[in-house]
């Protein structure tokens, strides 16, 4: 099989489309052909080797973590999924090196959910990491109906979902990105708009219940002039504050801070299908590439002005 697979951490130039032998579901694991995968952030960050000391299994390791496909087998002490079945999640790039942008990845079953027939391989691998953190964005940071939410980094990724979820929940949402993205953001629903270009934090309105930092850019001094008290902050990127010191001003402080720890979640991936069938939510596609162009949407991805998600189409 094809497989787009780096052998060193630091350089872009290291991913190479190579033919590998196709892995074998070992117990617990399933076997699928990747129909569609998606770029995030993470995917490169990790080749990069921003994170190699929480990197496992080593090198060499394939790209790519969102998938849809179809399974095709199914290791032991798998129950509840069988060859044939539509099938998409994503897997954990830190602890998997066995990544999606290739023919073939074999899948841990608890990362695996069912695709119903009337939603495309396409849109649900560019939905379904970004997908699944929107809705545990909204979780961590207790949006619901009524809810005064500000969404930074509208535009992105997981920001233009987490719009749409935020406002499927019943939110008022304030948006931020750059000035041309307005029209874009107010597309998904959102209420009012920041230019970040245009207006310093400290300008920015305040009285939000809750703020999720897709991007994330926002400096802790800045969390409590935009938060009432009892609000809550959340973050796509923890750091040593969210485990440091956080659980303890979490309890005494006015505000509230919580960094989003992804593991897959049938609640959450449920959530996302329910809004789809609605019509209440749409992952914005830029472009589309082949696996044997997945370089370029990787160059794409690293320049930070991706508007949505780009996927890559594998079969």
């Amino acid at each position: 099989m094809q497989a787009l697979r780096y052998h060193s951490f630091g350089s872009p130039g290291d991913l190479r489309l190579e033919e590998v032998s196709p892995p074998e579901p070992a117990a617990g694991e399933v076997l699928l052909g990747v129909r569609c995968s998606s770029v995030n952030p993470v995917d490169w960050k990790i080749a990069a080797g921003n994170f190699r000391f929480l990197v496992k299994h080593g090198l060499p390791r394939i790209m790519g973590s969102d998938f849809a496909g179809v399974v095709t087998s199914v290791g032991s002490g798998v129950d509840g999924v069988r060859p044939g079945d539509r099938v998409w999640g994503f897997v954990d790039p830190f602890a998997c090196a066995r990544g999606t942008f290739a023919d073939f990845c074999a899948v841990p079953v608890k990362s695996v959910f069912p695709l119903p027939a009337e939603i495309d391989f396409r849109d649900a691998a560019a939905l379904a990491c970004v997908g699944a953190t929107a809705v545990t964005l909204c979780d961590l940071a207790h949006v619901s109906s009524g809810s005064r939410v500000l969404v930074n980094g509208a535009s992105g990724g997981v920001g233009h979902v987490a719009v749409q979820v935020a406002k499927a929940r019943g939110a008022r949402v304030t948006a931020t990105a750059s000035g041309p993205r307005r029209e874009f953001v107010a597309s998904l629903g959102a209420d009012d708009f920041v230019d970040y270009g245009k207006s310093p934090v400290e300008a920015w309105p305040g009285g939000f219940d809750a703020v999720l930092d897709c991007v994330p850019s926002l400096p802790r001094r800045t969390h409590r002039a935009l938060l009432n008290r009892g609000g809550h902050y959340a973050t796509t990127l923890p750091d040593a504050g969210t485990f440091l010191l956080d659980p303890i001003t979490n309890r005494v402080g006015p505000i509230r801070r919580h960094g989003v720890m992804l593991t897959p979640s049938a609640a959450a991936m449920e959530e996302l299908l329910g809004y789809l069938r609605r019509g209440l939510l749409r992952c914005h596609i830029e472009a589309e590439y082949p696996l044997d162009r997945a370089t370029e949407a990787i160059e794409r991805s690293r320049s930070g002005r991706v508007q949505g998600k780009l996927v890559i189409r594998v079969a």
